[in-house]
């Protein structure tokens, strides 16, 4: 009888080994569940110098969605967040003019700052963000001469635009 109890023993400690738990099948379906993206959250920054705040005027005009603003920079780094509504734009334009009254010393030298840096993610509905999107650009300093400096404002080559579009999935047009 003895013998009986430790086989039937063993039996039920090895059968304990092969028991496993039923697989949760959560809503039937095995494959992850994709969630489309609503909106688009994009930061913008475009960066300037102490000598281009002290010399030049700068503004950055911007139309995202709905929002339409012109906006004047006052520190080293302009930056925005917006969100936009897919499919949308994000459309950001810096303008530089030299200041009434100032005069840039022609051999003087003088530090700007040029480019812009962009980065974007998409989220949900509820604003969550479900995944991430992209970096692009390039923020950029040097040194010049001021009257170099005065000939580049007024080409406008400081000027600098940012225009990002997408299609309703998100996908950069």
């Amino acid at each position: 009888m003895k013998k009986v109890i430790l086989t039937l023993a063993a039996v039920l400690c090895c059968a304990s080994l092969f028991t496993s738990c039923q697989k949760d099948s959560g809503s039937g379906s095995d494959k992850p569940t994709t969630v489309t993206p609503i909106y688009v959250s994009m930061t913008v920054e475009i960066p300037a110098s102490d000598d281009m705040l002290e010399y030049l005027n700068m503004s950055v005009s911007y139309e995202a969605g709905n929002e339409k603003n012109t906006e004047t920079v006052t520190a080293v780094t302009w930056s925005k967040t917006f969100q936009v509504k897919l499919p949308g734009s994000i459309n950001v334009k810096r303008t530089v003019t030299l200041k009434d009254g100032k005069t840039i010393p022609a051999e003087e030298p003088f530090s700007y700052a040029s480019g812009y840096a962009v980065s974007w993610k998409f989220l949900d509905a509820n604003s969550k963000e479900i995944r991430a999107g992209g970096m692009s650009g390039a923020k950029n300093t040097a040194k010049g001469v001021g009257s170099k400096v005065k000939e580049l404002v007024e080409k406008g080559k400081f000027d600098t635009s940012v225009n990002y579009s997408f299609d309703k999935d998100g996908n950069v047009l």
